[in-house]
């Protein structure tokens, strides 16, 4: 399937979505947000999909929300005596839009795989929200990162102030959440946001495409599990992430690829691990 605000490729494993509108600073458009819930889907469905690579085109990584697609959201009702919408219908139509962009930029963090981010410019309001999203992130040395929505004079509101608490120390999250300022690449770096600042977009692609290709060559299952387990001990106890972590081995223990892995080692070659089950052959497979 081809999309107008995506280039998707996938070979060996490793998936690669590129954001293609560059020349339009990567802005997320209306084609956008209804283009990612479907392309993320193509991928989760894909058994020979092992990893992805997310980046962008152009000079920048994403310049956040389209206002101008976007500045009218719930203006659109209207009441029987002058037009105009009533301020709980308003209120209550932007609470749902919020609640549907935030459920569409979830879907790339419950991913069963790992997501590889690689940001060089700007990476403004909306595309914060996306990488915090995402599991491993990188940067080129010109890259910086802000919360731009405080000097919009509103707060972020689908996914940076949940998730970017997670990833850095909360201290700083506030200083850029209050102040709108913008962190460049080693700040990021400095503070955990990004794993490593490369000198520039193709150095930083290569360094990506490297660090995908050693994660496809690991158990797919395997892979699953330790993100879901990752994602359900961030947000809950350490009890209950050790319970999740038990009952997921005791239901999904990749005995197969154990002994494969195993095997591999002790005859000296690479291992070479089944895809997942298609989810459309499953009630094939069952038979």
């Amino acid at each position: 399937m081809t999309y107008e605000s995506f280039d998707y490729t996938s070979e060996n494993g490793i998936a690669h979505l590129v954001m293609n509108k560059g020349e339009e600073l990567n802005k997320m458009t209306y084609s956008f947000w209804h283009e990612l819930p479907i392309v993320l889907e193509e991928i989760n469905k894909d058994s020979s999909i092992r990893v992805l690579i997310l980046s962008s085109t152009g000079k920048h990584f994403c310049a956040g929300m389209d206002l101008q697609n976007f500045g009218t959201l719930g203006a659109d009702g209207s009441d029987t005596k002058n037009n105009k919408p009533d301020a709980a219908r308003n209120g209550e139509g932007l609470y749902r839009v919020a609640m549907e962009l935030q459920g569409m930029l979830s879907k790339l963090e419950k991913l069963r795989i790992p997501v590889l981010c690689g940001i060089q410019g700007g990476c403004i309001g909306g595309g914060l929200d996306l990488i915090t999203a995402t599991d491993i992130r990188f940067a080129s040395k010109d890259a910086f990162f802000c919360i731009q929505e405080i000097n919009i004079g509103m707060a972020a509101d689908i996914g940076t102030l949940q998730r970017l608490p997670r990833v850095i120390q909360e201290g700083k999250v506030r200083e850029l959440a209050f102040t709108g300022r913008r962190m460049p690449a080693e700040e990021a770096h400095s503070c955990g946001l990004v794993n490593e600042v490369y000198e520039d977009h193709a150095a930083m692609l290569s360094a990506m495409k490297e660090m995908a290709r050693e994660i496809a060559s690991k158990s797919p299952l395997a892979l699953h599990g330790t993100k879901a387990i990752l994602n359900f001990s961030r947000d809950h106890t350490i009890a209950e992430g050790l319970e999740y972590n038990a009952l997921w081995s005791g239901a999904m223990l990749p005995q197969d690829d154990m002994m494969e892995a195993m095997t591999s080692r002790v005859e000296k070659r690479e291992p070479e691990f089944k895809d997942m089950l298609d989810i459309k052959d499953y009630g094939k497979s069952a038979k």
